[in-house]
């Protein structure tokens, strides 16, 4: 799966990358990118990320964002920045600009 098909998603999540577990932020879904976002953050939505469902079905999964490989670096902080502020951790108006709350059914 690609990252752009985890913001759809109603879901409250945790996410993590595979190189270093750097990342480790909350995803609550479902959010949509702005066309400033994008501009910004749009090589992350083609990232891959595998969503692992929690062991039984109790508890809860997390989602693995693919980082590892060429420039790793640069991936990593992309996908953090992104999911930073996603979360709320950017400047008020550059939230407004990048990203949209999805009302929840």
């Amino acid at each position: 799966m690609k990252v752009r098909e985890l913001l759809p998603m109603e879901i409250d999540i945790d996410v993590y990358d595979d190189v270093c577990e750097e990342l480790g932020i909350a995803f609550c879904g479902p959010m949509e990118v702005t066309e400033a976002g994008m501009e910004v953050f749009g090589e992350v939505l083609d990232y891959d990320c595998d969503k692992l469902d929690p062991p039984y079905g109790y508890g809860y999964g997390c989602v693995i964002v693919h980082v590892d490989g060429e420039n790793w670096k640069h991936k990593l902080r992309m996908a953090k920045d992104f999911f930073e502020s996603l979360a709320g951790y950017c400047a008020a108006d550059d939230y407004d600009k990048w990203c949209r709350e999805v009302e929840r059914e």
